[in-house]
């Protein structure tokens, strides 16, 4: 099955919408997004100092996900392990949650993966002290 171009622009725009729609600085502070054009694709982004072990508010997104889900549950992991449960709120046709951690991260990956998805997103989270 061949990708249209089509669905490549939607999959850029919507990716896009993310970051605008979180009402987050221009350039946020660290994002990334599961690579898969085919399909539900996750995101996740921080809007603190770039990379910092102090992210501020992190941000996370399932694009795409079926029609009929109104929420999920989503797991954020901090790279000490730590998970939050949060649960996302469908918005502008995406599953939407976000969490401030409120405390200094060590360093690693902070991912976010949604239940009833078998992708992740992570960013890295470099502590400068």
């Amino acid at each position: 099955m061949s990708r249209s171009p089509l669905r490549v622009l939607a999959v850029g725009v919507t990716a896009a919408a993310l970051l605008t729609s979180m009402q987050a600085p221009a350039q946020a502070a660290a994002s990334a997004c599961t690579h898969h054009l085919s399909g539900p694709q996750v995101c996740i982004s921080t809007t603190g100092e770039s990379g910092s072990a102090n992210p501020g508010k992190v941000w996370t997104s399932w694009t795409n996900p079926p029609r009929e889900r109104t929420r999920a549950t989503v797991h954020i992991t901090e790279p000490g392990g730590l998970t939050y449960t949060l649960t996302a709120r469908r918005r502008d046709g995406q599953l939407v949650a976000s969490v401030v951690p409120g405390r200094l991260m060590d360093n690693g990956k902070l991912c976010a993966r949604y239940q009833s998805s078998s992708r992740t997103a992570c960013v890295q989270i470099i502590n400068r002290n």
